[in-house]
C-alpha cells in the first residue's frame, strides 16, 4: 500500500485496487465540534464526511462506503478519483471554519454518534 501525504492531516492509502481515506488526530478541530456539542472522533467525522458528500458531491455517495470508530474515521472503496474528491470536501472543511460548521449542523445525527 502506498500512502499519499499531500492529503494531510488525512491519510490516503492506495490498495489493489482498493483505496482508503484514514483521520485519527481529531484535536484541530475538537472546539468546533464541542461548541456544537458533538464529540468529534471518528464517529462525527462520518457525519461530516456524509453531509460534505449530500452537500457538495451527491454523486459521490453510492462510490464510498465508510467504517468509522470512535478513535478513528475511515472511508474506502474501489473508485480512487471519489476518495480523492472526498479528500479535498474534507481538507476544504478542515481549513475553514465555516465550512465545518455548516456539515455538522447539517449531518445525519445518528451518524455523529
Amino acid at each position: 500500500m502506498a500512502e499519499k501525504d499531500e492529503f494531510a492531516p488525512l491519510r490516503f492509502l492506495d490498495g489493489d485496487g482498493s483505496y482508503s481515506l484514514m483521520l485519527t488526530e481529531f484535536s484541530p478541530w475538537a472546539a468546533t465540534f464541542e461548541e456544537l456539542e458533538w464529540d468529534g472522533g471518528g464517529y462525527s467525522w462520518h457525519g461530516v464526511a456524509d453531509a460534505l458528500v449530500r452537500l457538495k458531491a451527491p454523486k459521490l455517495k453510492k462510490k464510498i462506503k465508510y467504517d468509522p470508530e470512535g478513535s478513528m474515521f475511515v472511508a474506502f472503496g474501489p473508485d480512487r478519483d471519489a476518495l480523492v474528491q472526498l479528500a479535498r470536501l474534507m481538507l476544504e472543511a478542515m481549513a475553514d471554519p465555516a465550512v465545518l460548521r455548516e456539515a455538522i449542523e447539517k449531518a445525519n445525527p445518528r451518524l455523529m454518534d
